[in-house]
Parts: structure tokens; C-alpha cells; sequence
């Protein structure tokens, strides 16, 4: 039987209506009850604002569990998809941190509490986000979404662990029948994953679901709206009692699922503990084997323990024929798919001496360039990188000639191809498109590896 971990994890976002905070204060009494650990994703507003209105209440019981960050605003236009489509990788990692950095830096000083995952704001995603989110030492991309997938379980994209579009994702539906019918789907999904030496089972609420109607920025800020904050109006109430009643409905739910044999709830944090590909540095042979298993499409590769993305077989390729240690490193995309000159041979020495030029950076982190120049020809790095393969293959010198091998970036299938997003989130405008953060979301596949449990 599988061993079932739980990530039990809330947006805390309603900075608009006072009422929520009672709810995320009885959800981290409920949490403490049950002895689990919770993890709570908050807004940079949201924190501010509970440290106006004095709730060291609240500050307090969030130390016995996760806090994650859910962006500053949230739902305020522009928000993160919105003001990313027009920018390119390296500007767009820049501009994330700008808009971004300061909430972050709130919810840590406000709950002092160290962030371990982000999510974003509805369906506003952006892969630009991941450079900056990792430069803050964030490992955990925590959050539902179909942009990219891999086979319905945790990957490895953007330097991130991701837990994005899962078979486990779940919730108990705040209504009549909703508890019983959260049993069924938790039976189901216990059932589905039990082949699985671990299975993950993400359930995830809005502490504002628990104590209002509507949600708080489909008011102010739905199809595009702004509404200035002078004029932001709080959700309706439920009915006395409802909030109570809801919640102990969750904790009759957490009591069932904890009924069953080999189920715990972890945080984001553990599920880092539990991650199993190897880090450490390859044997010489192992990067022969890998050259010999990469030909023109390029796709990640799981080989003794390992777990390698497109962008960890280039670095090792690299490092080997530059006497480097052999250690996979994260390098991000490109800013574009760029064309390769049409060229049938280059030198190997000219080869070694391209990818012996520092790779530009982004937030700190290396990404590749466009082209590689090659004597007097400029090779994208989907042909450099399989060129590469081809000269270990052959173990080939510094004097020889090799052909330029013209690839393709296969992993680039489990990005999304449809780039309209204003049906996908209330707060979106209706004519919303995002044809450069899908090109962008393929051009980082590069980094997408399958995690290993």
C-alpha cells in the first residue's frame, strides 16, 4: 500500500473583507487540533494587514505550521500573466522581482517565518516568475494549473518542485452532501494511487471560502476591472454559524482521511526530504551512456538514480569536454527558438571554445544564449547541445571536423499550446491571450525533468 502525504494548503488572500481573518484563525485552530501542519500561502497585502489590525493571534499559531507567498496583490490589474506577456525571459524575471520582491519580504518579517512554496494568483502564470522565486530561495512551486504537465505528477521545472496538475487534487465542496461526497472522491483517489510508492494528494481552500459568498475580488477586480481602493467593497457574509459549521465539516473530513491506513500530512517542505534523484557528480562513463542515448530529439533523461533535464545533459556535455566537474547544473532556456546558420561542419576546438564563454544570467542564475558562435556560423542550442552528444559519442579531438546535428526540443510537448486565458480566471478580461508566456513556457522546458519519489 502506498504511502499517502497530504498537502493540506490554503490562499490567504482576502485583504478586503475583515471577516476572513476570523475564518484562517479557527482553520489554524482546527489544524493545531488535529496535530497536522497546514500550509498557508499568503498575500503580501494580507499580511500587512493583519499586522495593522493586530492579530498577533493569528501571527502566532502560523509559526506551528508552513507559510508559503501568493504574490503582493493578487488580483490587482495588472496582475502576474498580465504584466508578463510582453516581456521577454531575462526582462520579465526583472520585473516580477520588482513588483514581487517587497510582499515577499513582508510575509517573512510579518510572520517570521521562513517561505518555503509559492503559487500564483488564480491561473496568473508566468514562467518568467521562476528565476526571480528561486533567487529568493523559494524550492517549491505549489499551486493547480495545466500550462505544464507531466504525466499528472511532480516535476522539476524552472530550478522549482512542482506540484501542479495532480491525480490527487481535491477538495470537500463547502455545501450540503459535501462531506460525503469528499469521502467518496478521497476513497477513489486512495485507491488510484496505491500502486504508487508514495502518492501526493493536494487539497487546497481560500480561508474566505469559510466566511463569505462571493469571492472578494471577483467584486472588485473581475473581467478587468480595477476598482480603486478607495471604492473596494468586502464580500457578502454567510449566515451566522455557517462558518463554524463548514469548518468542523473539514475536520470531520481530515479525521476520515487520517482513518486510513498509511496517510500523513506534510508540508512543502518535506516533500523536498522525500525527492530521491541524485545531485552528486557523474562518472565519465555515465556521460558517455547519456551522449549515447541523446540523438535529435532532445528530452530529459532518468538514468541510474538521476533525473536530468535537457539543460543538465548540455551542462554535463559541456563539462566533460572541458575537463569540468560533472556535476548537473540548472541553466535555463533561451529568450527565443532561434534558427541555426546553414552550415554541414564546424571544428571541435571552435565547438569547445563557444561554450567556453560565460552564459549570460538572469536573476543569477545562468540561461543560454540564442546561438552559440562557431567559428563564423551562429548554432542554436538545441543543435550545439545534440552536436555535443555527437562529439562524445565519437570521442572526437580538438583538430577533428563534426557534423552539426540539427535537433529538435522535444520536452516541449508537455507545454500547453493554447494561449487564451480569459476564460481560465474570473479576474482575467474575457479577451485575454498569452501567446508569448506559451512560447516562453516551452523555451523553459529545457529545465523539465520528472521528480523522483
Amino acid at each position: 500500500m502506498a504511502n499517502i502525504k497530504v498537502l493540506l494548503w490554503f490562499d490567504v488572500e482576502d485583504y478586503i473583507t475583515p471577516e476572513s481573518e476570523d475564518a484562517l484563525l479557527e482553520l489554524l485552530i482546527l489544524c493545531d487540533e488535529k496535530q497536522i501542519k497546514g500550509i498557508f500561502k499568503m498575500v503580501g497585502e494580507k499580511a500587512r494587514v493583519l499586522a495593522e489590525h493586530g492579530r498577533t493571534d493569528i501571527l502566532e499559531k502560523l509559526k506551528n505550521h508552513e507559510v508559503g507567498y501568493h504574490t503582493d496583490f493578487h488580483s490587482v490589474h495588472p496582475t502576474v500573466s498580465e504584466y508578463l506577456e510582453r516581456k521577454g525571459f531575462r526582462e520579465g524575471a526583472e520585473q516580477f522581482h520588482d513588483n514581487e520582491f517587497n510582499g515577499f519580504q513582508d510575509v517573512a518579517s510579518i510572520t517570521g517565518m521562513p517561505i518555503k512554496c509559492y503559487g500564483q494568483p488564480g491561473f496568473s502564470w508566468a514562467p518568467q516568475a521562476f528565476p526571480a522565486l528561486l533567487g529568493w530561495g523559494i524550492p517549491v512551486y505549489l499551486d493547480t494549473g495545466r500550462q505544464i504537465t507531466l504525466h499528472a505528477k511532480p516535476y522539476w521545472y524552472g530550478g522549482m518542485l512542482n506540484f501542479m496538475d495532480l491525480p490527487g487534487l481535491m477538495r470537500m465542496e463547502l455545501m450540503e452532501g459535501g462531506l460525503e461526497e469528499a469521502k467518496r472522491q478521497f476513497d477513489d483517489i486512495y485507491e488510484k494511487l496505491s500502486a504508487q510508492s508514495i502518492g501526493f494528494v493536494s487539497i487546497v481552500y481560500h480561508p474566505n471560502e469559510f466566511s463569505t459568498t462571493e469571492f472578494w475580488d471577483l467584486i472588485n477586480f473581475g473581467e478587468g476591472k480595477n476598482t480603486p481602493r478607495n471604492e473596494w467593497r468586502p464580500a457578502p457574509l454567510r449566515p451566522f454559524g455557517m462558518m463554524e459549521r463548514y469548518i468542523r465539516m473539514l475536520g470531520q473530513f481530515i479525521d476520515y482521511t487520517l482513518s486510513k491506513e498509511n496517510v500523513e500530512y506534510i508540508t512543502s517542505a518535506q516533500t523536498l526530504e522525500l525527492e530521491k534523484s541524485r545531485k552528486d557528480e557523474l562518472a565519465p562513463e555515465h556521460v558517455r551512456t547519456l551522449a549515447a542515448n541523446t540523438g535529435k530529439d532532445l528530452y530529459f533523461q532518468l538514468f541510474s538514480g538521476y533525473s536530468l533535464s535537457v539543460s543538465d545533459l548540455h551542462s554535463i556535455f559541456v563539462s566533460y569536454l572541458l575537463g569540468k566537474p560533472l556535476v548537473p547544473e540548472l541553466i535555463y532556456g533561451p529568450e527565443t527558438a532561434a534558427e541555426s546558420d546553414i552550415v554541414t561542419a564546424v571544428k571541435v576546438a571552435d565547438l569547445k571554445a563557444a561554450i567556453s564563454v560565460p552564459y549570460p544570467k538572469v536573476r543569477g542564475s545562468y540561461h543560454l544564449p540564442d546561438h552559440f558562435h562557431i567559428g563564423e556560423a551562429k548554432i542554436n542550442p538545441v543543435d550545439v547541445t545534440c552536436t555535443l552528444a555527437k562529439v562524445i559519442r565519437e570521442g572526437l579531438k580538438d583538430e577533428d571536423e563534426v557534423t552539426v546535428v540539427r535537433g529538435s526540443l522535444r520536452t516541449q510537448i508537455h507545454a500547453n499550446e493554447d494561449d487564451f486565458w480569459g476564460n481560465g480566471w474570473e479576474i482575467f478580461p474575457r479577451d485575454f491571450r498569452v501567446p508569448n508566456i506559451v512560447r516562453m513556457s516551452k523555451l523553459q522546458t529545457w529545465t523539465l525533468k520528472p521528480a523522483i519519489f
